[in-house]
């Protein structure tokens, strides 16, 4: 703890900069408040974030850790900075961002409520964790789910403890880099911002695991994929998925397109199982001195223009 000049004070959004993005790598439990007597009768604003970093560290033992830390502050009505707190966290397996900002708002509960403050306000900037810790949807992960009974406990022990879904900007003037990753819309699962497929149009993000998915199970069906985004009626394209889509899959959307492009009634198929090759009726029968057998433009088999 240590005491500073009012005049010091700077806003939430500076202060969980600096001390996440900056001073991850600061020893545990570093940090700093105010000497601040909270009045019990008073409604305070509490802000945490997490931050998991984009580095991988050897550790001495020859283990590679992640580095990852939080920030929590808790703020007046007026939104003026009455206390914070930092914490770097190292894990020698694999860390996510949602599990070390729901350990951020634990922290954040549990000293407020030592510091006597018996109604606080929650500001929340993720839309999952707004659900776990406001009664709705349930982490799948046994982990996750240890971690928001925790915050259910403390809450319970606050006279009011009433959680505020906000914009990112509210909480937190970075975007928190790269490395905060994004969440899909769609899974739900955070992942780096590098790995979200998005088009020039419509600028709707999802992870390349649910569109390629997505665009396979539209074109089993006979379907042109769209945009995941609900309600967006964008029509992709193999040019703008051709990144993250399996040759395979490529392969079926080529086929669609060659089949779209041939009118139904003109559409014959090689009827040799191992082909099934697309072909133009009025492309096979172009020679009228032709007879109606045909040959496989691919596997060169001969079939019936007619009766296959």
């Amino acid at each position: 703890m240590e005491e500073s000049h009012s005049s010091d004070l700077i806003s939430k959004r500076q202060r969980l900069d600096s001390y996440i993005a900056g001073d991850i790598t600061n020893p545990k439990g570093e940090g700093s408040s105010k000497l601040v007597q909270f009045a019990d009768n008073v409604v305070y604003r509490l802000y945490f974030k997490g931050l998991v970093s984009d580095e991988v560290v050897a550790a001495e033992s020859g283990e590679r850790t992640v580095t990852a830390g939080f920030g929590v502050a808790i703020c007046d009505v007026a939104d003026n900075l009455l206390y914070e707190m930092k914490e770097s966290l190292s894990d020698g397996g694999e860390v996510k961002r949602r599990g070390v900002e729901i350990r951020a708002l634990i922290h954040g509960l549990s000293e407020a409520f030592n510091m006597g403050i018996r109604h606080v306000r929650i500001h929340c900037d993720d839309y999952p964790i707004f659900q776990f810790i406001n009664g709705g949807d349930k982490p799948k992960q046994n982990e996750m789910r240890q971690l928001v009974n925790e915050v259910c406990r403390l809450k319970e022990k606050m006279d009011s403890c009433e959680p505020l879904m906000v914009a990112r900007n509210d909480v937190n003037s970075l975007d928190m880099k790269a490395a905060q990753g994004e969440t899909c819309a769609i899974c739900l699962e955070e992942t780096d911002a590098g790995r979200m497929f998005s088009t020039e149009q419509c600028h709707h993000r999802h992870c390349f695991s649910c569109v390629k998915q997505y665009v396979e199970v539209k074109l089993l069906s006979g379907i042109v994929p769209t945009c995941l985004g609900e309600g967006c009626k964008l029509e992709l394209t193999l040019e703008s998925c051709s990144k993250i889509l399996t040759p395979r899959v490529t392969e079926m959307w080529k086929r669609k397109m060659k089949e779209d492009s041939i009118p139904a009634a003109e559409r014959i198929y090689c009827p040799y199982p191992n082909c099934a090759m697309l072909m133009s009726k009025s492309d096979l029968s172009s020679d009228a001195d032709q007879s109606k057998g045909q040959e496989c433009v691919k596997c060169r088999g001969h079939f019936c223009i007619d009766c296959n």
